[in-house]
């Protein structure tokens, strides 16, 4: 389920010609050391130029394919009308999964992603166009939930770096969020002391900030929040301050997924968990609320 890569020649250098026609998203997702053979690749030809037509790059190819003219010349598929290609790309979607599947593993959030469906990844290799059309709707799908967890522990994520960058194409697709905010889960008595409690507090804020700058060409419809943390260890302005953060998502609905908070611990109201508090996230009541607050100022 891996987004496409570009297809790289064999060439060293890479052909200029190449370089100068590759797609934004293939852009998005080359690895990172292709990325530098590319720029190197352009940088040198910047210092030398060439003419690209009366004297090619060795490495260029002699014959480029010409482009299509006229339906005609496209595949059968892409001379389809566009809604029975909706119509395939949808039926490609697997029935969604009772347990989340392993998805890409961008290097922006160090950790990987899931998804409630599959879908076979061949399909965002063919062309540039039917990546295009396919990804709205294999992602932003209404049964396509992205499934994402934010942990505290650093370590991990560094063992999870990955050199995979999502293009914005694919996260401005994603419709369906199920994020889930780890903060330990330990019992009451091997509950974490205060800095390592704080230390954890500031690394999934950093998580948090990081999936909303990731998704900040998404139009979440529905956001669904599950939470894990210790007993007796977070009080609720603590916890409101992590899910402060969420409100730039602008999610259009937010609900709570699993809340694990110690229950049974937790008698006072200091290390309650307000569920009530999710409206707030919501993008109705945001706007609302800027608006009373407009009106307030005049």
């Amino acid at each position: 389920m891996s987004p496409a890569t570009a297809s790289f020649p064999p060439n060293d250098p890479f052909p200029i010609p190449w370089l100068l026609e590759l797609p934004e998203d293939a852009v998005y997702s080359l690895r990172k050391h292709d990325l530098r053979k590319a720029f190197l690749t352009l940088r040198e030809y910047a210092l030398n130029p060439y003419p690209l037509t009366d004297n090619p790059s060795p490495s260029a190819p002699a014959n480029p394919p010409p482009n299509p003219s006229s339906s005609a010349d496209l595949p059968l598929f892409l001379r389809l009308p566009l809604e029975i290609r909706e119509m395939i790309y949808r039926h490609l979607l697997a029935p969604p999964s009772p347990s989340p599947i392993r998805g890409p593993h961008p290097r922006q959030l160090q950790t990987n992603i899931c998804l409630s469906q599959s879908f076979p990844p061949s399909l965002l290799l063919l062309n540039h166009q039917i990546r295009h059309e396919a990804l709205p709707l294999i992602y932003g799908s209404p049964t396509q939930t992205v499934y994402i967890t934010v942990d505290y522990n650093v370590w991990v994520h560094k063992t999870r770096r990955s050199d995979l960058i999502l293009s914005s194409a694919l996260t401005s697709a994603i419709k369906h969020l199920h994020l889930s905010i780890h903060l330990g889960s330990e019992k009451r008595n091997n509950k974490p002391g205060d800095i390592e409690a704080d230390a954890r507090i500031m690394e999934v804020k950093k998580g948090v900030k990081k999936l909303r700058k990731w998704l900040a060409g998404a139009d979440i419809q529905s956001l669904k929040i599950s939470w894990q943390e210790p007993p007796q260890t977070y009080t609720w302005e603590q916890k409101r301050d992590v899910l402060d953060g969420l409100k730039g998502m602008r999610a259009l609905k937010v609900d709570a997924g699993q809340i694990n908070w110690g229950l049974n611990w937790n008698k006072g109201r200091k290390f309650r968990f307000d569920v009530e508090y999710f409206r707030e996230l919501e993008r109705g009541r945001q706007e609302a609320a800027g608006s009373d607050a407009l009106t307030l100022t005049k």
